[in-house]
């Protein structure tokens, strides 16, 4: 069964999808580059530059999807390719980028003694194609690997985000953060980190993240 605690020898896999699509662009695209590189900064000092603790793998979207990360360590990790984000993607191909997920974790399914992976969505639209996208989440969410069926935490930005298809694609509706102003992501993402080095057990982890 998957590990009760986040240790060099328990890797936790934290896959990150993250919206690039033109509506991103501006201070949200300013504030997850921002974001992406303080989480990096909390996983390393909590490994402290010894032995790996974690997996980082980040898809964006936009019209189409991009790997760029695939379960590299906080200190592997290319920082400046995954903090590269300037909302020039063109439009919400949710769809494709979760399917993208699915298929990465097959790639990378982890052992039985690993922490149970999260996957972390950031939108502050639309999906392209709704029902696709929830059909997607859905085969994400039951994907059977040793490391253990992923949890899917969504993160909505500012006014216009779908609230609903954010609720019915997390794997629970709690685990839906609904972000009116990005600079919130700033906060959000280290503190994730910091979880991981305190919480005990993957439905601790949750509990967490729904009280931050």
């Amino acid at each position: 069964m998957p590990a009760n605690r986040v240790q060099s020898a328990h890797p936790w896999h934290v896959v990150l999808i993250l919206d690039d699509s033109g509506s991103m662009v501006g201070p949200p695209s300013d504030d997850l580059n921002k974001a992406i590189r303080a989480m990096i900064d909390e996983f390393q000092i909590l490994s402290m530059g010894v032995k790996p603790y974690f997996k980082i793998s980040v898809i964006s979207f936009g019209s189409d999807f991009k790997v760029l990360s695939e379960a590299k360590s906080e200190q592997q990790v290319d920082v400046t390719e995954v903090s590269n984000f300037n909302g020039d993607s063109g439009s919400t191909n949710a769809a494709g980028a979760l399917d993208e997920a699915c298929n990465l974790l097959g790639r990378n399914p982890g052992k039985d003694t690993d922490f149970t992976p999260f996957v972390f969505f950031l939108s502050d639209g639309n999906p392209d194609d709704e029902n696709s996208a929830l059909a997607a989440g859905d085969r994400l969410k039951n994907l059977s690997i040793p490391a253990g069926s992923p949890r899917v935490v969504t993160i909505g930005l500012g006014s216009d985000v779908n609230d609903k298809f954010m609720q019915k694609l997390a794997s629970n509706s709690e685990l839906y953060k609904h972000l009116k102003d990005s600079k919130e992501i700033v906060k959000l993402f280290p503190a994730i980190g910091t979880i991981a080095g305190s919480a005990t057990g993957a439905a601790a982890v949750e509990q967490a993240i729904v009280n931050i």
